[in-house]
């Protein structure tokens, strides 16, 4: 294989899984693994990966996202597996908040089918049109919209937000590790979430395996303050 093949394998490969090891990069160019450690020292120096121990990571910008439409084609039976899980930690009563984004907004539907009363707070002006169960409340915060993500953000937001309180809050992020907690691309999309955590007894972040050990530009939940409900089959 020609090395300009081996190079594009090798990005293509970290394109859909972002990090891959020496023997998985070996595996997929069919060659050796001092040529593999050739074309990534390469690739770095072309500032297309970042060497890591034992093989390498696409770099990206920590401050971009996905549009709301482009989320919402991903992972979208994952998704439907975390909604399921959320679904079971609301109580009858209960006030809760919804973040906006695509894995919260899959807890929408299972929230339409329940036979129980309560409020729902939420950021997200598609998650407050489509909340057509009758015996829920329904609040949207009001503010500027961010129409990429769909979120209703600013000090607006902020100021109507701390004057409530949550039995439970459900939110995206972008990453998350034991480190560094939850992250999002956004310090005003960040503000809105931290402040629903504070105003919530019981905080859950929603998100699929592919944003666990994840990096983003805010950090805005440490790793104690929350509980995640991912689509791992060991959490059932």
């Amino acid at each position: 294989m020609l090395a300009n093949d081996r190079k594009q394998k090798i990005l293509e490969c970290l394109s859909y899984q972002q990090r891959a090891s020496l023997e998985e990069l070996q595996s997929i160019t069919e060659t050796s693994v001092s040529t593999i450690r050739r074309d990534l020292n390469e690739l770095e120096e072309e500032g297309l990966l970042r060497r890591i121990h034992g093989g390498a990571e696409l770099l990206k910008d920590l401050s971009a996202e996905l549009s709301i439409l482009e989320k919402s084609s991903k992972n979208v039976h994952e998704k439907l597996i975390i909604a399921q899980k959320a679904v079971k930690k609301i109580a009858n009563g209960d006030t809760i908040y919804l973040d906006a984004g695509t894995t919260t907004g899959a807890l929408v539907n299972e929230i339409n089918q329940l036979n129980s009363r309560m409020t729902v707070v939420t950021n997200s002006v598609t998650h407050a049109s489509q909340l057509n169960n009758p015996s829920v409340n329904v609040i949207i915060l009001g503010g500027m919209i961010k129409k990429s993500t769909d979120s209703v953000i600013g000090g607006r937001a902020l100021e109507q937000l701390g004057t409530y309180r949550f039995n439970v809050a459900f939110l995206g992020a972008n990453g998350f590790d034991e480190k560094n907690g939850a992250m999002t691309p956004d310090s005003e999309e960040a503000a809105i979430k931290r402040r629903a955590i504070i105003q919530s007894e019981m905080s859950y972040i929603l998100l699929d395996q592919s944003k666990l050990g994840q990096t983003s530009f805010v950090q805005f939940a440490r790793t104690e303050e929350i509980e995640l409900l991912t689509d791992k089959a060991e959490q059932e």
